[in-house]
């Protein structure tokens, strides 16, 4: 039996949540949160900084299992102040949610400069491209 990862300060998480659509909220896009509480309608994520942000549920995509694989983001909207070498594409560090220029090549795995964990990419994954709300 799997235990339940510990974060610290929060104890252990049960649940992972992630952005399910493009929506304004301060959240990186592909980053995996801890979920502290939710409710049918809502969750509360906690951000970096131990910063609670509450979001719909509709808006997210739950799960028990913490995440293993980096997010790949192809074209994605950014803010005006996002680096151009991210307007093309990136991926998100699914230990603590870094992001990386997307990789000149399909490889199978990437070192986070951040956290130096390596992780397999999410290539088959599509994520935020076919969910675009406003």
């Amino acid at each position: 039996m799997e235990r339940a990862p510990e974060v610290a300060g929060l104890g252990t998480i049960e649940f992972w949540a992630r952005l399910g659509g493009a929506v304004d909220v301060p959240l990186r896009r592909g980053g995996w949160y801890p979920v502290v509480s939710h409710t049918a309608l809502e969750a509360v994520l906690n951000v970096e900084g131990g910063k609670p942000v509450s979001v719909p549920r509709p808006y997210l995509e739950i799960r028990a299992a913490p995440p293993t694989e980096w997010t790949v983001l192809r074209n994605p909207t950014v803010a005006p102040r996002t680096p151009d070498i991210f307007r093309l594409g990136y991926i998100v560090c699914p230990a603590c949610r870094n992001r990386v220029p997307l990789p000149a090549a399909q490889v199978a795995k990437q070192l986070c400069p951040r956290c130096s964990e390596t992780f397999p990419i999410a290539w088959h994954e599509r994520y935020l491209e076919q969910s675009v709300r406003r």
